[in-house]
C-alpha cells in the first residue's frame, strides 16, 4: 500500500559554512522532491495545456467585487498573467505585479477573483508573497479550477521556505541539501540550530522530521511534524509525513485521524481520498 508522501520544496539559496553544492530534484525512500523555486511555479504552467490556462473550463468564474478600480477587481493582475502566458516572462509578471497590488489585495482575489485572476493572484503570491498569505493560499487548495490548485501547492512550499530572515531561509536551504546528499545526521544537527535561533520556524521542523524519518526516527519524526502543524496548520506535507510515521507505528487509527485532516485541506486529491478510503476499510 503506497504511503503519502513527506515532500521538501527548497528556494533556491545557499549558506557560505555548510560545502553542499545543489543537487537535482530527487525521490529517495518515500521523500518526494517537489521544487518550490520562483521558476517552478511557471513550470507548473509549462505542463498545462495552453486552453487550460487561457480559461476555459467547465467552472463559472466566481465574480470579484463590483465597482471597484482595477487593481480590486483584478482585471490589471489578469492582463499582466495573460501577457505572462504570451511571453513567459516571469521577471516581468513579478515586477508589473508587485508594482501595482498590494499582498492583501492579491490575498482577496485568490478568494473572491475570477478564475484567471485567482491563477494570477496565486502564482503572484508563490513569487513574493510573505507568510501573511499562508492562509489565503492554503485555501486555494479547495479552488474548483485545478490550475489555481497546482499553483497554490507550489506557492505554500515557496512561502514556507522564506518564511523568516534571509539568514534563516539560507540555513534552512542548507538542511535541505543535507537530506539531498542523505547527510542525515548532519541535517538533524543544522535544523537543531536553526530551531534554536527561529522556533516559529515551521519549515525547520518539517525538514528535521524528514531527516528523523530517513533514519527510522519515527518517534522523533512524529513528533516535529506535530510541531510544524503548531506553528502552520495549513502544512499537508507534515500531515503527509505525520500520517507515514504513525502507520510505521502501528498507529492506523490515529493514522486514519491525520489523512482525513489532510483531506479536508485537499479534498480534490483522488489519491489521498483512495487512501483514506482503502485505511478506512481496515480500521473501521
Amino acid at each position: 500500500m503506497a504511503h503519502p508522501p513527506i515532500g521538501t520544496s527548497p528556494p533556491a539559496c545557499r549558506l557560505a559554512p555548510v560545502n553542499v553544492s545543489p543537487v537535482p530534484a530527487v525521490s529517495s525512500r518515500g521523500v518526494v522532491a517537489r521544487p518550490a523555486l520562483a521558476y517552478a511555479l511557471a513550470s507548473v504552467l509549462a505542463m498545462i495545456a495552453p486552453s487550460a490556462l487561457a480559461g476555459n473550463s467547465s467552472e463559472a468564474p466566481r465574480i470579484g467585487a463590483a465597482g471597484m478600480g482595477k487593481p480590486e477587481t483584478g482585471s490589471l493582475l489578469v492582463d499582466y498573467y495573460e501577457k505572462f502566458l504570451r511571453d513567459h516572462d516571469i521577471d516581468v509578471f513579478r515586477q508589473q505585479v508587485s508594482s501595482r497590488y498590494t499582498e492583501g489585495t492579491l490575498a482577496r482575489l485568490v478568494e473572491s477573483g475570477g478564475q484567471e485572476a485567482r491563477r494570477a493572484a496565486v502564482l503572484a503570491l508563490g513569487l513574493f508573497g510573505t507568510f501573511e498569505s499562508n492562509a489565503a493560499v492554503a485555501r486555494a487548495l479547495r479552488d474548483s479550477d485545478s490550475t489555481v490548485r497546482d499553483l497554490a501547492d507550489n506557492a505554500l512550499w515557496a512561502i514556507w521556505f522564506r518564511a523568516d530572515t534571509a539568514e534563516n531561509n539560507a540555513m534552512l536551504e542548507q538542511v535541505r541539501l543535507l537530506i539531498r546528499h542523505e547527510r542525515l545526521e548532519d541535517a538533524i544537527k543544522l535544523a537543531t540550530r536553526l530551531i534554536g535561533r527561529a522556533p516559529n520556524f515551521a519549515e525547520a521542523y518539517n525538514q528535521r522530521a524528514i531527516a528523523h524519518f530517513l533514519l527510522g526516527h519515527f518517534e522523533g519524526s512524529a513528533e516535529d511534524c506535530r510541531r510544524v502543524l503548531e506553528h502552520n496548520p495549513y502544512h499537508f506535507g507534515a500531515l503527509g509525513g505525520l500520517a507515514q510515521c504513525q502507520l510505521r507505528l502501528d498507529q492506523r487509527r490515529e493514522a486514519l485521524k491525520t489523512l482525513r485532516r489532510a483531506l479536508r485541506l485537499q479534498p480534490y486529491s483522488q489519491g489521498l481520498r483512495e487512501f483514506v478510503s482503502s485505511l478506512e476499510s481496515e480500521v473501521d
